[in-house]
């Protein structure tokens, strides 16, 4: 698995470098450019490509959940095609975590697998959604139902893209760190714990340490498990619950580090409920949580169990009706609890969220 590079204020002379080093031709690399990362990253892209000699095909990308769907991929992948697209080109992904998957999708399908690139420009996606391969679009069904495993040939994380990033999409991307921490890092927690959210974003060194220290959880697992044919599935912490809490909320009322936040809340109600760990654990999560302003409570009301239960059973992870969770122990231990009832983690966040 090639490593992300992480730095400040070196996105520029290091995609020259990548540009160089793979040798596409001048006329096949393809940008699918995040709109909201056009301010801090279009200075970078243009020195590289000017550095290079080379020109590049670059589509501005409206973003959000509606557009990360098939016909995105087609209409890209169709446009590229009719511009000489070919396995010897070079996708960039220059945004968000939508952003890298939309373009590491359609660079997977694209002539059966294009080269591509990622630049992530948010705490999310430097902590966990451009990492390790995973691409996907949604369908009605669920999120991230069609995609592939298709390794980018470098990311690079340059936390000098943070700055402009909304306080929202900040605290989203702090939601995926806390998972990070409670799957492999107790440091990482206790991090977290004594620097406030506000002074981490606002000083480089503590964004690009938080940033590193999450990547690095899911590097560890993914070089174990490239597939998910077993551990990588701990990646997955929070997620079959906030899957089905962000597809029946909708991303205007609930983006996916807040779905991801109350899946944890979910995950640790129910292992409470187990006896696989405390009480004292989970009101700690919870506290760290707020901290990071992501929410304990469901925006509106909850749909109904059989809704749950129908959506929660579309999950990546099922066997049959059944569903492998993936419960957390204690700070830094998490464990797969397999064949679970659907109905029955409905439940599970009717009684944590109602």
């Amino acid at each position: 698995m090639n490593p992300t590079r992480f730095g400040q204020g070196f996105l520029g002379p290091a995609l020259t470098r990548e540009i160089r080093r793979l040798q596409p031709r001048p006329d096949a690399i393809f940008v699918l450019l995040d709109r909201g990362a056009r301010e801090v990253a279009t200075e970078a892209l243009d020195a590289a490509l000017e550095a290079s000699g080379l020109h590049a095909d670059v589509c501005v990308f409206a973003g959000g959940e509606a557009r990360k769907s098939m016909a995105t991929v087609e209409k890209l992948a169709r446009r590229w095609l009719r511009h000489g697209a070919s396995r010897e080109s070079l996708v960039l992904g220059i945004g968000g975590g939508i952003t890298t998957d939309v373009a590491g999708f359609t660079a997977a399908v694209m002539m059966r697998g294009a080269r591509w690139g990622a630049v992530p420009t948010t705490l999310l996606g430097m902590a966990d959604a451009a990492l390790g391969g995973k691409t996907a679009v949604n369908v009605a069904e669920g999120k991230n139902l069609i995609g592939a495993f298709h390794l980018p040939e470098f990311v690079l994380a340059d936390v000098a893209m943070l700055g402009t990033l909304p306080a929202r999409e900040w605290n989203c991307g702090l939601g995926e760190v806390v998972k990070a921490g409670m799957i492999a890092s107790p440091h990482l927690l206790r991090q977290l714990e004594k620097l406030p959210p506000a002074q981490v974003r606002d000083a480089a060194a503590g964004s690009l340490a938080i940033a590193r220290a999450a990547a690095g959880v899911k590097h560890k697992i993914v070089a174990a498990d490239p597939r998910e044919g077993g551990v990588r599935k701990l990646l997955n912490l929070g997620h079959t619950f906030g899957h089905a809490l962000e597809t029946t909320a909708g991303p205007r009322l609930l983006a996916h580090g807040e779905a991801v936040a109350l899946g944890l809340r979910c995950a640790l109600a129910y292992a409470v409920e187990c006896d696989l760990c405390s009480h004292p654990y989970l009101e700690r999560i919870d506290a760290l949580l707020l901290r990071c302003g992501l929410p304990l409570e469901y925006p509106g009301s909850l749909p109904e169990r059989a809704r749950l239960a129908t959506l929660l059973s579309r999950d990546k992870k099922k066997r049959g009706a059944r569903v492998d969770l993936i419960l957390p122990r204690a700070a830094g231990r998490c464990e797969v609890v397999p064949e679970q009832d659907p109905r029955a983690l409905a439940g599970v966040i009717l009684r944590t969220l109602a």
